[in-house]
């Protein structure tokens, strides 16, 4: 009976975390259909009548602002010719302080600015690390009587606030090395007509380096658009390849729906999809993989048991073995119906069988950083020293000794919800840092390799905890030079977003039940919840918090 309890608490914890609430539901972006509706977030103006180089250069400048109708405003500042050649979605630099300009004669504008970011033409924001300087070049000739550009880069200029509004983050959808879960890339694009058609080119250029050791596409290696345009008619987004395509199986043709419509069914108006070869309709049925959600509920160790946070009874069937091992660290896995723990003495691992549950040890380690459960139930321990191997065990077996490619102690770690990407938190030299790396994986589906992936780079002061908020986004408690704790969320690629300062001082930092909820575990014991943009307390003499994965 204690084991079919721990089971069912188990099992009841995974539910909750599958339960659809309101703050789970998201709107995204709205796409053009055959109206070619598009949103106006800005309307710049056009060029003044005998307006000087220098103001010609700068409207122009301004006028990637408006994404609408095809920058129709930024080209109206161009040449005939040269209007219908130039391309805005090639690059996006994303600018801090004001723009230099310079008059080099023969109608030469030299434009020097200050770049903090940038998108390539697939959306990917980049950061150089530093801020950079660039030098663009605008010629300039009369038409008509006025000043027009006749050549410029193809690119766009903004600011970061501009950023923030007219760009917007999507996913773009791969497999694990296993094909069984997808996994989220991110990419940012404006929200026009061409979205769609942006997304699938995303698909086809293929994953962000970094993340190419532990992700794959179906489709096949060559694969184009027949048109470079995705149509969306009553509903369904129409992806026309070329023959290319054809060269997947049977298998492989259901994986490309399934990563087409993860990616494309993010799109308001947009509730199918279907797959053309050259213009030919094909009979393609998607598999049932879909994107992972993020959100489970949050288990706290208190007085020695095991409970719900927030509430007052123990999980049936921990009381007993929680009081006489003194746990001080935890991961609980709804898959496995697992709960490991850490101890004075080492690692340990509840399961059941038969009618009882059982407690044995896993590893005499005790200098634990992280415990984990895989999407797979492998069960993942994080030594603190550096130089240490990390151990994968599945169930009491040592399957595999991975080696860390990070220096630096290891204070948390954690891994995504597909399993394909890990989060340390390390104490390097300097100061501690975030570092995100990649997890390979053999045929068995066990981690054979972790890869450096990238550095996130946290700027409200010293990062005491992180957790993964989404597949693309960490969340990360810092430490201010006040003493008071921030929270802000990190995109993996993109703008920092400032949340709700904590009310008290923090030490961990988990995710709630939605993709928008916190727990925050504070330097007196208390558990704090962040939803709806406010702090509650709702739990105190806390030793850990862990979510219910």
């Amino acid at each position: 009976m204690r084991k079919l309890a721990l089971l069912l608490a188990l099992a009841m914890l995974a539910g909750c975390a599958q339960i659809p609430t309101q703050l789970d539901v998201r709107t995204g972006p709205e796409i053009a259909t055959q109206s070619d509706q598009e949103f106006a977030y800005y309307t710049p103006s056009g060029p003044a009548q005998d307006a000087s180089h220098q103001e010609i250069v700068s409207g122009f400048l301004a006028a990637g602002t408006g994404p609408q109708n095809d920058y129709s405003v930024a080209r109206s500042f161009l040449t005939s010719d040269f209007s219908q050649r130039w391309n805005p979605d090639a690059a996006v630099l994303i600018r801090s302080g004001a723009p230099q300009f310079r008059e080099s004669g023969n109608g030469l504008q030299v434009v020097t600015l200050s770049i903090n970011a940038r998108l390539d033409e697939h959306g990917r924001y980049q950061e150089p690390g530093s801020t950079d300087s660039v030098s663009l070049r605008f010629q300039l000739v009369r038409e008509e009587g006025q000043w027009r550009i006749a050549s410029a880069p193809n690119l766009t200029v903004v600011t970061p606030p501009v950023f923030a509004v007219v760009f917007k983050p999507y996913s773009v959808y791969f497999f694990d090395s296993q094909q069984k879960r997808l996994v989220a890339d991110s990419r940012w694009f404006p929200s026009r007509a061409s979205t769609g058609t942006r997304l699938v080119n995303a698909l086809l250029d293929g994953p962000s380096s970094w993340m190419a050791p532990a992700i794959q596409t179906a489709i096949p290696v060559g694969t184009k658009l027949t048109i470079d345009a995705v149509r969306v008619e009553d509903g369904v987004a129409q992806v026309d390849f070329d023959t290319t395509a054809l060269s997947a199986d049977a298998i492989g043709r259901r994986l490309m729906l399934t990563q087409l419509r993860a990616t494309l069914l993010q799109l308001s108006g947009v509730n199918e999809v279907a797959i053309y070869v050259n213009s030919s309709p094909q009979d393609i049925a998607p598999t049932s993989i879909q994107p992972l959600r993020n959100g489970s509920a949050g288990i706290a160790l208190a007085e020695g048991v095991f409970r719900l946070v927030g509430g007052q009874e123990a999980l049936p069937g921990t009381a007993v073995f929680a009081d006489r091992f003194e746990p001080t660290m935890i991961a609980t896995n709804a898959l496995t119906n697992q709960i490991v723990f850490a101890t004075p003495t080492g690692v340990y691992l509840l399961s059941g069988s038969g009618v009882s549950t059982r407690t044995e040890l896993l590893t005499e380690q005790t200098e634990i950083a992280a415990l984990a459960f895989d999407p797979d139930g492998l069960i993942w321990v994080v030594p603190r020293s550096s130089g240490s191997a990390i151990e994968i065990y599945d169930r009491l077996e040592l399957v595999q000794s991975l080696v860390l490619p990070a220096l630096g102690n290891r204070l948390e770690a954690e891994l995504s919800s597909d399993g394909a990407r890990m989060a340390v938190l390390l104490d390097g030299q300097d100061r501690p840092r975030v570092e995100v790396l990649t997890v390979s994986r053999d045929v068995r589906s066990r981690p054979s390799l972790l890869s450096r992936g990238i550095t996130i780079s946290t700027t409200q002061g010293v990062p005491l905890s992180f957790t993964w908020q989404s597949q693309v986004a960490l969340r990360v408690l810092e430490s201010s030079i006040t003493g008071q704790t921030t929270l802000s969320e990190y995109p993996l690629a993109g703008q920092r977003v400032q949340l709700s300062t904590p009310p008290i001082v923090g030490v961990k930092l988990i995710s709630g039940p939605s993709s928008f909820t916190n727990y925050l575990l504070s330097d007196s014991a208390e558990v704090w919840t962040l939803s709806g943009g406010s702090w509650r307390r709702v739990a105190s003499g806390v030793v850990d918090i862990t979510s219910a994965r």
